[in-house]
């Protein structure tokens, strides 16, 4: 009895010790710069942009994404931009992250926002500054226009609740983990945010948004919505993409550093299923979140020198006017070669680069992965292949040929049971409907 009564006591202090101990927040750093935003998603609202070596406090998690708290703000983070304390952050070849020194150049450029030196958070504010400030000038030097409009979707455009409504009537149950069941990624091979990269982007993007837009904000919810789908399912999970429609008769598509996709007109109207667009912006996504744009930049040496760079402007600490016409030459000059990389033909290599994990994040997100065959075979069907001749399709300079063989062979490694992935031809032709009319 005596003991009875010694044990319970002893027994409801070792349980609350061990409630304490798991409801304490565990302290992590940031390793690179990340958007802290108001739900598990890149298509919820940004809160704050968190800089390199800032602490914050993890207070849950849901899937990959962790609930954080700094001073006073709370929101959610990708988990692979943090690490625990103790413990050494694994570092990409791919990512370009920017010194701090950079950081301090960009805010420059959020002219009359206040100065975040030392900070290690910048408000919403300030990055829009520094992303529409840019945009506008890259796009009046490459079009003779200021247009901004395009760029005032920056802090996105998506409702989070219809998105994952649309999310669970296509993937059920999908988790992170089924999706690395089918085919394992790993998140460190993709680039982290980079200010840098981001308003180089959406300064790419207006520029392509002069050719003409297609206005049916349904249409544009309804493909946005499947591109988040996929990229949920791609090495870089957070990417907050966002897809336009161009008004071109031209079959084409263009994927900028931000997470911006056009795709023309004509080509919604080849495409006869999600699961062939699903494919269409898996490989387009692929090209930007394996940074491909950057890396053709660099092979060509033209890449800014932004430590250097900045450097030097910080020291310019009389001019400010200067601090900016210097740090924005130096924005264009890269801008000028990723928009170059952008529009024109695409290397073979990043080519099959995009279409091996276009089908690979198509698998992963439940589509089925022959509307990427089933596409590429169509344009093959109707324009031959681009080795020979000139095609339609944006997807020119790389043998059809050789892409389809090497997609049919992948498909067959994946083993997939009759039956698999969806596809949603009827909804699909349903949405498609009075297209540009």
């Amino acid at each position: 009895m005596f003991r009875k009564y010694i044990a319970l006591p002893l027994f409801l202090i070792m349980i609350t010790s061990f409630a304490a101990t798991l409801e304490r927040p565990a302290k992590i750093t940031i390793k690179n710069n990340v958007d802290m935003r108001n739900g598990p998603g890149s298509y919820y609202k940004l809160i704050l942009r968190l800089k390199p070596e800032a602490t914050v406090n993890q207070i849950d998690q849901e899937q990959q994404w962790l609930k954080v708290k700094t001073n006073n703000k709370t929101g959610w983070i990708p988990e692979r931009s943090a690490y625990t304390s103790g413990t050494q952050p694994e570092s990409s070849p791919d990512q370009d992250q920017v010194t701090s020194n950079a950081e301090d150049a960009f805010d420059e450029l959020a002219k009359g926002e206040g100065d975040t030196s030392g900070s290690a958070t910048a408000s919403p504010a300030q990055v829009a500054a520094a992303v529409k400030g840019f945009a506008k000038t890259f796009t009046s030097q490459k079009t003779n226009r200021q247009e901004t409009e395009l760029v005032e979707n920056f802090n996105g455009y998506i409702n989070p609740d219809a998105y994952e409504e649309f999310r669970n009537k296509r993937l059920g149950s999908w988790t992170w983990e089924k999706a690395q069941s089918r085919v394992k990624i790993s998140t460190d091979k993709a680039p982290v945010l980079d200010p840098q990269r981001e308003q180089i982007g959406w300064g790419i993007a207006n520029v392509i948004a002069q050719q003409g837009l297609i206005r049916d904000r349904a249409l544009q919810q309804y493909l946005t919505h499947i591109a988040l789908v996929i990229a949920e399912n791609s090495h870089s999970y957070e990417t907050s993409v966002q897809v336009y429609i161009l008004d071109s008769e031209q079959f084409t598509g263009y994927a900028c550093p931000n997470g911006a996709i056009f795709v023309s007109k004509k080509v919604l109207q080849t495409i006869e299923s999600e699961a062939e667009f699903a494919f269409f912006i898996a490989h387009e996504l692929a090209h930007v979140v394996l940074n491909h744009g950057m890396q053709e930049t660099k092979k060509r040496e033209t890449k800014i020198r932004a430590e250097q760079r900045f450097n030097e402007l910080n020291q310019e600490l009389d001019n400010q006017e200067e601090k900016y016409k210097k740090t924005e030459q130096e924005l264009t000059r890269l801008a000028n070669q990723i928009y170059e990389y952008t529009v024109k033909d695409r290397l073979k290599q990043y080519e099959y680069s995009a279409d091996y994990w276009g089908i690979a994040y198509v698998y992963r997100a439940g589509y089925d992965p022959h509307g990427g065959l089933n596409l590429l075979q169509k344009i093959y069907n109707e324009d031959g292949d681009f080795k020979q001749q000139i095609g339609k399709a944006k997807w020119k300079g790389t043998s059809l040929r050789k892409r389809i063989i090497k997609i049919e062979n992948q498909i067959e490694d994946y083993d997939l049971p009759d039956g698999y992935g969806m596809s949603y031809p009827e909804v699909w032709h349903q949405k498609m409907q009075g297209l540009g009319e």
